[in-house]
């Protein structure tokens, strides 16, 4: 009896991961509302939905420690000073700026000045990349979506 117990709930998982491998989904995001995922960007009214950063060439050799800034306040990331990204990498921003917010990428460092990789200014209340560049000879893209 304890043999076809274990056997039906081996079934059960496998029937489950199989249908979550067809479509695509992970076990980790299986059990969420992929509904929310979705409407994080409407969720900022009248502002811009900052999407994922894009390094597209990095200022240092190895990794860029970047962080992006609004009104002189550190506005991302929110939990840590920087975020590490290697050249071709991105990251989710996933921030509610108003249209009009000037941002810079900075560039942390621990003895020296931070360095501004480049600024924008989120003038368009469309879906739009932006373009970080080329202080240190850094360039980075975010995408903006409205």
């Amino acid at each position: 009896m304890r043999t076809w117990r274990k056997l039906s709930k081996l079934a059960a998982v496998v029937t489950v991961a199989g249908g979550l491998a067809l479509t695509g989904t992970s076990a980790a995001v299986a059990d969420e509302n992929p509904a929310t995922e979705k409407a994080a960007p409407l969720t900022c009214g009248s502002g811009v939905f900052l999407d994922g950063l894009r390094a597209l060439r990095i200022t240092e050799s190895g990794r860029d420690e970047v962080y992006i800034t609004s009104g002189g306040r550190k506005i991302w990331p929110v939990t840590s000073a920087y975020v590490s990204m290697a050249a071709g990498q991105r990251v989710e921003v996933d921030k509610c700026v108003p249209v009009g917010a000037q941002l810079r990428l900075m560039e942390y460092d621990d003895l020296d000045p931070n360095d501004t990789i480049g600024g924008v200014t989120i003038n368009r209340d469309a879906t739009w990349d932006y373009e970080f560049c080329c202080g240190d000879d850094g360039r980075y893209r975010i995408g903006a979506v409205r």
